[in-house]
């Protein structure tokens, strides 16, 4: 009896650590592919399994971000499709509005780039000068009603003016200080909801006032590469646009809510829809610390630090920390060479793709390599994850790494679009207690 027993618990044993894939990593920059031992009490990367494939709709994952509730979103540019699962892989197959995305014009769209918002938005890019919102929130409740004109007031001078939804004078008094609504004509027509349910297209960088306010626009080279929602519940997204043109002018933008419609959802609640309308240019065309040079990714910490990968020469990771002691937002670098690793081009073969945890920790997809390598808050060295040490040989498990992302557990998930597959990582500092994480 008593082998009997020895044995289920030895079969359990097996079972748990299954689920699990010790990855021994380097601690030293000079040593960094050549470690291959660790003992108890280093920090280690532990895989969790099952990888994320085929098995849950996953051929092509280009991007990946993590919405405030857990939710986990995955921008797949093969099925142009955005999958949606939660923290344990399952699909959310009831939520079916990001299936074969179209534009507004009904041609397919690849998503490259996914990031969801405080408001439940869900903003994409097809690298275009497009970027697309679909709202998970609306979904879930469902919208009864929009408006199509109102009655506004002037607050000084008392004069009544009514617009149509939709016309220049409509978003200038929408979203003017000096005068409020007084009365709203609501329609509930099902082809007008329909098309606000659905993806729908947010900002067009094409539009006239848009142009208008850009000056460094350029409708042939224009093209968005990476897309970031602010960190509070701030108006506003960030995008990197490898504009090209003369001088290889790339840069980071900011772009504004512009309230475009009242919505009255089924609960009774009212809210804004918004459309994105161009802020500012941040950051521009450089060589040098927190200049922009062919950028491919931009992510922002809660602090609203932005955090960018780029394949230009020189510097291919830089953090741009904003000053709001003045009028504007002036953003300087937060990284220097010479007193940061992070700004080390040699450590990393093609920053893909970045993320920030918690701790602002900053974990960079090395396409090149296929792997991810994580700096602390100083932007020093800390840890690399991929590989498998079998004397002194590495075996890499991923392929084509494309995006990353942390969630608030800190499990860290990689995009391999080699393999097309989704890997998650999490770290332990105590092989003992935590050799079986929890998933």
């Amino acid at each position: 009896m008593n082998l009997f027993i020895r044995f289920i618990f030895l079969l359990i044993m097996y079972l748990l650590l299954g689920c699990v894939q010790e990855f021994s990593i380097p601690d030293s920059l000079k040593d960094k592919k050549n470690q291959t031992t660790f003992g108890a009490g280093d920090t280690t990367f532990l895989q969790l399994n099952p990888v994320w494939g085929s098995d849950y709709g996953i051929n092509d994952p280009t991007e990946i971000s993590i919405a405030q509730d857990g939710r986990i979103f995955i921008a797949d540019s093969t099925s142009k499709s955005i999958i949606i699962l939660d923290q344990n892989g399952n699909v959310f197959e009831e939520i079916s509005g990001l299936n074969d995305l179209k534009d507004h014009f009904g041609a397919d769209i690849s998503p490259i780039d996914v990031d969801i918002d405080q408001k439940l938005n869900v903003f994409f890019i097809d690298g275009s000068q497009h970027i697309f919102v679909w709202n998970l929130y609306w979904n879930q409740i469902g919208i009864k009603n929009v408006s199509t004109s109102a009655s506004f007031k002037h607050i000084e001078t008392g004069i009544e003016q009514t617009e149509i939804a939709g016309t220049d004078n409509w978003f200038i008094l929408l979203n003017s200080n000096e005068w409020h609504i007084v009365d709203t004509v609501f329609s509930g027509s099902q082809l007008l909801i329909d098309s606000l349910l659905k993806p729908h297209l947010f900002y067009d960088g094409s539009e006239l006032i848009n142009q208008y306010l850009d000056l460094f626009y350029n409708p042939e080279n224009s093209r968005f590469t990476g897309i970031t929602s602010s960190a509070g519940n701030e108006n506003l997204i960030y995008a990197s646009d490898s504009y090209g043109g003369i001088n290889d002018q790339f840069r980071l933008l900011e772009i504004k809510f512009q309230r475009s419609l009242i919505l009255e959802l089924k609960n009774g609640q009212m809210v804004w829809c918004f459309k994105g309308i161009f802020g500012s240019t941040i950051k521009g065309y450089g060589t040098g610390a927190g200049t922009v040079n062919k950028p491919s990714s931009v992510e922002v910490d809660y602090e609203n630090n932005l955090y960018y990968t780029q394949s230009g020469d020189f510097f291919p990771i830089h953090k741009l920390v904003p000053n709001l002691s003045g009028d504007f937002a002036v953003y300087l670098s937060g990284f220097q060479p010479g007193l940061n690793d992070i700004m080390d081009a040699s450590l990393v073969g093609y920053a893909n793709d970045i993320a920030v945890d918690q701790n602002k920790f900053v974990y960079v997809a090395d396409r090149l390599d296929s792997d991810i390598i994580i700096f602390d808050s100083y932007g020093n060295f800390f840890k690399e994850a991929g590989y498998i040490f079998q004397d002194s040989t590495n075996i890499n498990i991923m392929n084509n790494v494309s995006a990353i992302a942390v969630d608030n557990r800190g499990v860290v998930y990689v995009c391999d679009r080699g393999n097309g597959s989704i890997y998650r990582f999490i770290l332990s500092s105590s092989l003992d207690d935590d050799i079986i994480p929890k998933d």
